[in-house]
C-alpha cells in the first residue's frame, strides 16, 4: 500500500514542478539579439487621454525598443517624451472633452447613455478622420494597427481597406472575458450578477443588450450610408436595419 504521507506531497511536487516550468518559459528578454525587419506601427485613439493610451503605449514602447517605427495619432498633444522616448505623434485636432456634456460626469457612475456624445462627435468626424488615419498609414508606410476599440472606426476601417493587419484594444470587461455571471457597469448592471435574481440576470444578459442596440442603432445606420458614400468596406458589413 502506498504511503499516504506520500499520496498528500505528491500533489505538492507536482505544483512544484510547474512553478518550475513556468519561470522557465518567460518572455524573450528585451535586450536579445533578434533578427527582424524594422516594422511601421500606428497606434490610433479618438478618444486619447492616458486611460485609453497608456497601455497600447507601454507595448509600444517595448516595440520601439525592439528597432520598430511608432507613430501615434490621436486628439489633442500627448508627448510625453521623458516616459515614451522616440514617440512620434500626429493629431487628429482638439481633445476631446466632455466638460459640457450633462449626460456625462466623469466623477460619477455612467451608463450606456453618457456615450451618446461621444457617438455622436466621432459619426460627425468619421470623413475627416478616416482621411487623416488613410494620409498617415500612406506617409508613414504602416505594416501594422494598433486600434483603441472605442468610437475609433477610422482606424479599423482605414487598417481593412489597406488590407494592413490590425491590434484593437479594449478595457470593456464583456469583451475582454465575458462570462454569465458578470456584466459591465456601463451597461446599467452590477458588476456581479452571481447572487442577482433570475429576473436581473436575465434583463442584464438579454434586455440590456437589445436595448443598447436600439439607442446606438442611428449611429451604425448612419457610418454605414457614410462608408456607402465614400467606398469605404467595414470589417463587418451587417447593420441592424
Amino acid at each position: 500500500m502506498i504511503n499516504k504521507n506520500l499520496i498528500f506531497l505528491l500533489p505538492i511536487l507536482v505544483l512544484l514542478l510547474n512553478q518550475v516550468h513556468v519561470n522557465a518559459v518567460d518572455y524573450v528578454p528585451r535586450n536579445i539579439d533578434i533578427e527582424h525587419s524594422s516594422k511601421n506601427i500606428l497606434v490610433g485613439s479618438y478618444i486619447g487621454g492616458r486611460s485609453h493610451l497608456k497601455p497600447m503605449l507601454d507595448v509600444a514602447t517595448i516595440l520601439i525598443e525592439r528597432g520598430h517605427n511608432v507613430t501615434l495619432l490621436t486628439s489633442g498633444k500627448y508627448e510625453p517624451s521623458s516616459e515614451y522616448p522616440g514617440l512620434k505623434q500626429i493629431t487628429l485636432g482638439p481633445i476631446t472633452t466632455f466638460k459640457n456634456n450633462k449626460r456625462m460626469n466623469i466623477h460619477k457612475d455612467i451608463d450606456y447613455r453618457g456615450l451618446l456624445q461621444l457617438m455622436e462627435l466621432t459619426t460627425a468626424a468619421y470623413k475627416i478622420n478616416y482621411e487623416k488615419f488613410k494620409n498617415a498609414a500612406k506617409e508613414n508606410n504602416i505594416d501594422l494597427f494598433i486600434c483603441d476599440a472605442l468610437a475609433n472606426e477610422p482606424c479599423i476601417d482605414v487598417a481593412n481597406n489597406l488590407n494592413k493587419p490590425v491590434v484593437g484594444f479594449t478595457t470593456s470587461m464583456q469583451i475582454m472575458d465575458p462570462k454569465p455571471y458578470k456584466s459591465d457597469p456601463l451597461m446599467g448592471c452590477n458588476i456581479s450578477s452571481e447572487n442577482e435574481s433570475f429576473f436581473e440576470r436575465f434583463r442584464c444578459t438579454l434586455i440590456q443588450p437589445l436595448q443598447i442596440a436600439y439607442v446606438f442603432g442611428p449611429f451604425a445606420r448612419r457610418l454605414s450610408d457614410i462608408r456607402d458614400q465614400m467606398n469605404i468596406k467595414s470589417v463587418s458589413e451587417k447593420v441592424p436595419k
